[in-house]
């Protein structure tokens, strides 16, 4: 059974991204805690009592309202869903919600009410600062089936454990995941040593390996996943290395996956 925690601030796009996740593991056997983290303004509001009390049952309302339309939509039939108000940033709850009740997966759509953004300020530090694997759902999503996913290769090294979760997804759609590797020196050849590791994980899952060339590498990356013709795109995210620059405001733009293009991002063990 996957824990599987569905970030909302209850917009449209965070209604599509729950539905794409309930799409993809199925209604039936697995926990979905549906999430809502509210803030006030106000710095000083705590001071006030009743502004806490009135901003806490605003967002209950939000929750029962918002969910009732998740729960009416056919890829929810079925499902166990659990509702979670809490206070405090975005980042640092569902961070708190995942830890306490195990988390699996982190679920998201990129862009909030608000709309501004690339991939919305929330979504950009869940991916950086995320304690389990995050998965943000463009809008325009729903309409593609997972066929191909490409996972961008860092040539640091195969972390078993923080790939599980890659591994789930393709084994569930039936995926073919497509191992990038960006070459620095065209003269590169992939270490023997993690392509024997990459073969022994992906050993029951079809898989294949490619590679192109460029100094940019979140626009390398972004054609590859174009030629392909990729339906999600899987991380790796470390403290340091090539992958850590993805997030960054410069880059994130040119790897705006192309406006409907989920994004996997694992967490190596050591971030």
């Amino acid at each position: 059974m996957a824990k599987i925690i569905l970030s909302t601030d209850y917009s449209d796009n965070a209604l599509r991204a729950c539905a794409y996740a309930l799409k993809m593991f199925g209604p039936a056997g697995h926990e979905y805690r549906l999430t809502h983290a509210y803030i006030s303004t106000d710095e000083g509001f705590s001071d006030w009592p009743t502004v806490g009390t009135e901003l806490y049952s605003l967002a209950t309302i939000g929750m029962a309202e918002w969910s009732k339309r998740l729960e009416e939509l056919p890829e929810a039939i079925g499902a166990k869903l659990v509702k979670d108000v809490v206070y405090g940033p975005l980042p640092a709850m569902l961070n708190e919600v995942a830890k306490e009740h195990a988390a699996d997966l982190i679920v998201m759509g990129t862009q909030g009410a608000s709309g501004s953004g690339i991939l919305g300020s929330n979504a950009a530090a869940m991916v950086k600062h995320s304690h389990v694997p995050v998965l943000v759902v463009p809008k325009g999503s729903m309409d593609r089936s997972v066929k191909r996913i490409l996972f961008a290769d860092d040539g640091q090294g195969v972390d078993l454990e923080a790939m599980r979760m890659l591994v789930d997804i393709a084994s569930r759609t039936r995926a073919e995941v497509i191992l990038a590797h960006v070459l620095e020196d065209p003269g590169e050849t992939p270490r023997e040593k993690i392509v024997a590791m990459y073969g022994e994980l992906f050993a029951d899952i079809p898989h294949r390996f490619v590679s192109t060339t460029g100094e940019d590498v979140a626009a390398a990356l972004d054609l590859l996943a174009e030629k392909e013709q990729a339906d999600m795109m899987a991380v790796m995210h470390r403290h340091v290395g090539f992958i850590d620059s993805l997030f960054h405001v410069s880059t994130a733009k040119k790897l705006a996956l192309h406006g409907h293009m989920p994004l996997l991002v694992l967490q190596a063990l050591e971030h």
